[in-house]
Order: C-alpha cells, then structure tokens, then sequence
C-alpha cells in the first residue's frame, strides 16, 4: 500500500515541524506553493526531496517528498505556460511501475491540457494531485470557475478521470470550492481508498491538506551494503575470541597453488573478520535531525483538531472562533519551540569548552551576532 498526502502550503519552511509532526507517516508528499528558492537546500527527514522551484518571482513552486526505503526517480521537473510540474516514479509490486506527479496551476494561469496527455504517454499508470484553480459545480465546488470547462473537456475524453469524492479542500471566510484535485488513469484510479481531508496547516492558507492510499505496494528500496559501525563501543576482547574460533576452522593443509584456492581462502578470511564485527562492534544509535515539539505545542494541535471537528460538526460560531484561535496559538508556540531550539544550540557552541581557542572566541563572536540580528527580524 502506498499513502499519499497532498497540501497547498504556501511557505513549506514556516510550516516544516507542523507537516511533519502531522503526515510523516505518509510514503509520499506532494506540496504546492512551497515559496522555496532554488540557491536555498530544503529537506524533510526521512525523505528524498524532489522540487520545482519558482525562477524570478516569489512564491509557487511544487515539491514531492518520497521516503528513503521507497525505489523512486525523478522523471519530469518542469514550468509550462505557468504550470509548475514534478513528476517522480516508483517502482510497484503490482505494476512495473506508476507515475506520480504533483501540478499547481496559479490563479492568473491557464491550465496546459497537453501536460495530462505527456503524463500519460510517459507512463499509463499515473496519479495526478495539485491545486489546480480551477472549480466544478459537479465535483463539491458551490459554482463552477470561468476555467471550469478545461477539466471537464479532460474528463469527457476518459484517460484521465477524477477520484470519486466531492469533499471540498478549501475554506476561508465561509467560503467553500474542491480546487485540490486528485487525478489518474484507470485502472489505478480503482485501487484508491481512504480520500480524506484534513484541518489546515497554519493560520492563512485556507487548503485543507489531502490524503489517500493506493491499495498497490511499493517496491523497497535494495539496502545499502556499507556498513555503519560504532567502533568507540567496539568489544575487542570478544572480537579477537570469535575471530580466533573461527580461523580454528581453517583447514592448514590447504595448498594455495591456484586461483581457485586462493579465492577460497581469501572469501573464507573475509566471512570470519565479518562474523567477529558483527558481535563485536555495535551499530551506532541514530540521531534525530528534528528538535521536539514541545508539550505547549503538542496540546494546542491537540485542541485545533478538536475545535476544527466540532466546528465542522455543530456550525457554531463560537467552535469557530475556538479553532483560529487555537491555530494562531499554534503558530506562536511552534515560534517559541524553533527560538528555543536555535539558543540551546548558540548556548552549547558558547560554552567555555568552545571558546578556548582564538578560533573559537571569533566563532562565538561571529554567532552571538548573527542570532541578534535573526532574534531582532524575527
């Protein structure tokens, strides 16, 4: 099975913990608007990161985050007629493989009707999500859009279909429309279950983040063969007494008067060093490249969800009021948690261990400026 989470985010650095924290669990992500530039690097752990930035103009840009174990290459990256496209491909159980690509079509934009029709000829087994501007009356929308028409000729003409859900994607100031679409090809339309939205990230942007399952496995990625050793905690009495029994095994009559034989004796020096350090020297613990959320936070997502469900439950206004208020609260102390995260790091390259050498005293220097000026614009 392989989960998919769309969002229109606009700004995927001030909202990075949030997505995180919340869809991390997902095999691939699709973000719209993720406001990047292509000078700047951008990673999300645990994925590999596949983006189409904005060149010139601020704002824009797709991105599809696709994890690590998953077998996966980048096929399209590309803007057209002002539709941003990335396109990755996995490699399948089921299939050979499927297309994924993630589209944003900015309001000022028109849609390009030949990037479905080059998806398609490039891989016949594609998925298509993006918020692409555009409404449709039959789909969820209130009304249909002045480019309403241009889906609705793609869908008449039946290689590419729409999922068959009319949940709405996005809300702000009672105002309601499906422009987050997921599209694809049959029959891997068919294998979709769980269409699912979800409350906002942040406090501005209106798109609900949007998440399904292909009922299809992903083939896994072949694992390295290097290993990573922590050779500091290296056991070297209990390496040397397995090594010892195991060149015991070595029969000493062996003549080395061949090719064969001496890859037969080196294979056999090479499986017994192996054995030894694999009881001997332990793997090291990973390290998490993400701070915490600290329990402020956690209790406030807590409550957002709680809020937002009620809210859409009972229509009451003061739910309502509850949930943007929980979200701006949200907003503040996810703030606070990358603040104090950011000087427990300045503290710990401070710290008088640090600052003994001339080259420290001038890092010090160089940092405790620079987190004025970053404490000052923030």
């Amino acid at each position: 099975m392989i989960s998919i989470c769309h969002i229109n985010i606009n700004s995927i650095t001030k909202h990075k913990v949030e997505l995180l924290a919340r869809f991390s669990k997902y095999d691939v992500i699709s973000v719209n608007e993720t406001n990047l530039k292509s000078e700047r690097p951008f990673s999300l752990l645990g994925y590999n990161i596949f983006r189409n930035d904005r060149v010139g103009k601020a704002g824009g840009g797709v991105l599809l985050g696709v994890k690590e174990h998953v077998k996966r290459r980048e096929i399209i990256n590309k803007t057209t007629h002002k539709n941003e496209i990335i396109a990755v491909q996995i490699e399948t159980l089921l299939y050979k493989s499927i297309l994924i690509s993630s589209i944003y079509v900015a309001p000022t934009a028109k849609i390009d009707m030949n990037i479905f029709q080059e998806l398609y000829n490039i891989n016949n087994n594609c998925i298509i999500v993006g918020d692409l501007n555009v409404t449709l009356f039959e789909m969820g929308s209130t009304k249909t859009n002045a480019r309403g028409k241009q889906p609705q000729e793609l869908l008449n003409e039946g290689i590419i279909e729409c999922v068959d859900d009319d949940s709405t994607t996005f809300e702000k100031n009672e105002y309601e429309a499906k422009l987050d679409w997921i599209l694809g090809s049959q029959p891997l339309l068919s294998f979709i279950t769980n269409v699912e939205t979800h409350p906002t990230i942040g406090t501005i942007n209106g798109h609900k983040p949007l998440t399904f399952y292909i009922q299809i496995g992903a083939e896994p990625k072949p694992t390295s063969p290097r290993l990573s050793l922590n050779f500091k905690e290296a056991k070297w009495t209990k390496f040397r007494s397995k090594l010892d029994q195991q060149l015991m095994l070595w029969n000493n009559d062996t003549s080395l008067n061949s090719a064969l034989n001496i890859e037969e004796h080196s294979t056999f020096f090479t499986n017994s060093i192996m054995l030894a350090t694999k009881e001997a020297v332990p793997a090291p613990t990973p390290t998490s490249k993400s701070y915490p959320l600290s329990e402020a936070s956690k209790s406030l997502i807590t409550l957002k969800h709680q809020a937002y469900r009620r809210c859409k439950r009972t229509g009451d206004n003061t739910d309502k009021r509850q949930y943007y208020k929980s979200k701006i609260l949200l907003t503040n102390s996810l703030r606070n948690d990358r603040r104090d995260n950011l000087n427990k790091l300045m503290s710990s390259l401070c710290h008088k261990k640090c600052i003994q050498t001339r080259f420290g005293l001038q890092f010090a220097s160089f940092i405790a400026k620079e987190l004025r000026k970053l404490l000052h614009a923030t």
